[in-house]
């Protein structure tokens, strides 16, 4: 027998409903078609490649904690291979949990209405869908992140201490997920210490054991130099702004989150900077400052780190449209479910129209393809022009003796791997060039390549996914 709506409503209750329904969402804009786009650079740095390096070496010698490098490869090891579906699917889920997670870190600071709204907000944000369809630490990052702070705010709602070495745990997981974890530290030492005694409780309890526990991998990397040789160097260009376009954040916003809802929906959040707070406002509100004024001030190209001072922003926002007019309430759920079918349209390959690498259409309404007048990093966006059908082809061919394309080295190196990558020179042509159409380098000057060569060049095939053309192969005249 079929339970009625408003039974059910009554047996679960809004707030039961609200979370199935958030993290169905949350799961379909996330895991469909994972398997549809090609790894980005970053994700292929992920894999382990090179099994002549021991496990210990490959995981010591990179730029970031082991926790996405670990993740990678127990799937590869689950699923025997480098299948991108595989491989990001933990990722996916850590996100889909992360939303869950953020939910009730927001119910233990604010209430259920702040929740509702900033979870919402979080769940459907570019950063957070466009990172859960990725093989990178991100969605781990924040998923440990949050479950450190919940369980501070569960030691402080209990008065057990018990909670801080658990807490302690999570952060110390998302440190090793990435150094951005470290302000993560922030709103846990603002929400717990209200007294001289809360501060050595928390130093006991919590930065004593998290110090423990960042030894075993942090004092070999720093004392055999991986941090000199590995880490240093790339945080100072970040820092300088050394060989990158210029930076512009909000610029980066909109390309994540097109028709700028995502402003319209944290613009509370800057509001609550002019409005009667309480502590724990003022509390999140240090949170945003201090991460907004490193990434701002202190980095010159911070890229997609600015989702770490997003985070608190969102908080805010929830909680400033729960305590506002109901017209202010009202615009809010009107604009949602408009937000949320963006994050679609953008994210899921079945929906996606080209955007944001050509003229699309979503919504009726149409979306420019993105310029590279500013430094992007982009990631998560549907991307599939046939590199398996273009290795399937070369596999078949007996005198692939060098290969280019106008894409990113890093996809020619990865999906081609066994044939030889080759840069043209002065008096050398790579026997094949493969052009990709819409190619995820924009505005890259290889571009130019098949015109200043053109007629030593002749196409040979051309490859199409969901029957649109996406690239083509070029051999070198004889």
């Amino acid at each position: 027998m079929l339970t009625r709506p408003g039974h059910l409503y009554k047996k679960l209750g809004f707030e039961k409903i609200f979370l199935i329904v958030l993290l169905l969402l949350s799961f379909l804009v996330r895991v469909p078609g994972l398997g549809y786009s090609h790894y980005y650079g970053d994700e292929i740095k992920t894999l382990y490649l090179d099994k002549t390096i021991t496990a210990s070496k490959f995981l010591l010698d990179q730029r970031k904690g082991p926790v996405q490098f670990i993740v990678v490869w127990v799937m590869e090891k689950i699923s025997g291979g480098y299948d991108e579906a595989w491989i990001r699917l933990p990722f996916a889920f850590a996100s889909v949990i992360s939303v869950i997670v953020f939910y009730f870190v927001v119910k233990k600071l604010f209430g259920k209405n702040p929740a509702y709204y900033s979870t919402t907000i979080y769940a459907f944000s570019g950063f957070s869908v466009a990172f859960g369809r990725t093989a990178q630490y991100q969605s781990f990052l924040m998923l440990f992140g949050f479950l450190s702070i919940l369980f501070v705010l569960l030691s402080i709602e209990n008065r057990k201490r018990i909670y801080l070495p658990i807490a302690a745990l999570f952060w110390v997981l998302s440190v090793y997920s990435h150094y951005d974890g470290v302000f993560f530290l922030i709103p846990a030492v603002l929400f717990y210490t209200q007294s001289k005694g809360d501060l050595i409780t928390f130093i006991k309890y919590f930065f004593f054991p998290a110090l423990l526990l960042l030894l075993p991998f942090y004092l070999p990397y720093i004392l055999k130099g991986y941090l000199a040789s590995n880490t240093v160097n790339y945080v100072s260009r970040r820092v300088s702004g050394s060989g990158y376009l210029p930076n512009n954040s909000a610029y980066t916003v909109a390309v994540y989150n097109p028709f700028s809802l995502f402003f319209i929906l944290t613009l509370p959040g800057l509001i609550s900077f002019f409005a009667k707070g309480n502590r724990k406002i003022y509390m999140v509100q240090i949170w945003f400052v201090a991460t907004l004024g490193f990434y701002e001030v202190f980095i010159k190209n911070p890229g997609t780190h600015i989702q770490n001072y997003l985070v608190p922003l969102l908080i805010l926002s929830g909680y400033i449209i729960s305590i506002s007019g109901k017209y202010t309430r009202y615009i809010a759920s009107v604009l949602l479910p408009l937000y949320i079918g963006i994050s679609f349209y953008t994210f899921v390959p079945s929906l996606n129209t080209g955007y944001p690498w050509k003229q699309s259409n979503v919504l009726g309404l149409n979306l420019n393809k993105i310029e590279k007048k500013y430094q992007l990093f982009l990631y998560g966006f549907p991307y599939n022009r046939g590199w398996d059908q273009i290795k399937v082809y070369f596999d078949k061919k007996k005198d692939v003796n060098g290969v280019y394309t106008n894409d990113n080295d890093s996809y020619a190196d990865f999906y081609l791997r066994g044939f030889a990558y080759t840069r043209p020179g002065p008096n050398f042509l790579p026997r094949y060039y493969v052009h990709i159409l819409d190619s995820q380098e924009i505005d890259n000057p290889k571009e130019d390549f098949l015109s200043a060569n053109g007629e030593k060049y002749n196409l040979e095939t051309e490859f199409y996914t969901d029957g649109t053309k996406v690239s083509q192969i070029y051999k070198l005249l004889n």
